[in-house]
């Protein structure tokens, strides 16, 4: 073989990997900004977050849809606040705009005990609970020696260190028929939703209900027609408008041919 045909200043072999090198380089040095800040980050337990959510910190907020926004906990898990209540985000179902949560006062404690928690309120519009979703009553202070005259009501007490003879916590649903009779009993009450599938039932295990976490359902801006063209998601404040950031520039809703490039 003649080595002197590929060696040559003006050989063609040669001249077409210069001139494709400096071609992909320079549409690499040339990707928007946008696109490349939105990439898919995670807490250290390795669940992608993406639009319509951005991690605070590791992601500009035009990543993220207004109201969105997620922080890591001190143990590597996404969190985000709802009814300055923080909750722990243990899965996100992207395709159907779902994800599952729970409070993280309750996670990871002893499962025979309900900390104090706040009601959660889902007036903004954001979220909705799922269609498994129940209101747990948590119970507080309630009178003792009025539930000892009904033994039934033992099976809901969930019994915490430190608390005295005589109030106690219980935990019911919402639709337990018991429920009515056992309000005037207690002094406080929260509402907490959980999931609930056909045939079971609470009793003793309020706790574990409270840990498994419910389904929320969101409503942002969608973002498939976008990373189907090969964009990325994100959301101008300025103009309060979906925008999808794509390697040339920001577009509207999609990519378009011939520009979409993959970082």
């Amino acid at each position: 073989m003649n080595l002197n045909f590929f060696l040559t200043p003006f050989s063609p072999i040669i001249n077409l990997f210069i001139v494709t090198f400096f071609l992909l380089a320079k549409k690499a040095s040339c990707t928007d900004p946008y696109f490349v800040a939105c990439n898919p980050k995670n807490c250290s337990d390795g669940q992608s977050i993406s639009f319509p959510f951005h991690i605070q910190g590791m992601q500009p907020d035009f990543c993220g849809y207004p109201g969105f926004t997620i922080s890591c906990n001190d143990k590597g898990k996404p969190v985000f606040n709802l009814s300055n209540n923080e909750y722990i985000i243990h899965e996100i179902y992207y395709q159907n705009q779902s994800l599952r949560v729970s409070n993280a006062a309750v996670f990871g404690k002893s499962p025979s005990c309900t900390p104090q928690i706040q009601n959660i309120s889902l007036d903004d519009g954001r979220f909705h609970r799922s269609s498994n979703s129940k209101d747990l009553f948590l119970l507080y202070n309630c009178n003792s020696t009025l539930l000892s005259n009904n033994s039934e009501l033992l099976n809901y007490k969930v019994d915490c260190h430190g608390e005295n003879e005589t109030v106690r916590t219980l935990a019911m649903l919402e639709d337990d028929p018991l429920l009515g009779s056992t309000l005037d009993k207690c002094r406080t009450r929260v509402l907490a939703p959980v999931d609930v599938y056909r045939g079971e039932n609470v009793g003793t295990e309020g706790m574990l209900l409270l840990e498994r976490g419910f389904v929320l359902n969101w409503t942002a801006s969608d973002c498939s027609i976008c990373e189907e063209s090969g964009g990325k998601c994100g959301f101008d404040t300025a103009t309060y408008h979906f925008q999808c950031f794509c390697p040339d520039r920001p577009h509207a809703k999609r990519c378009y041919s011939g520009e979409s490039f993959y970082y």
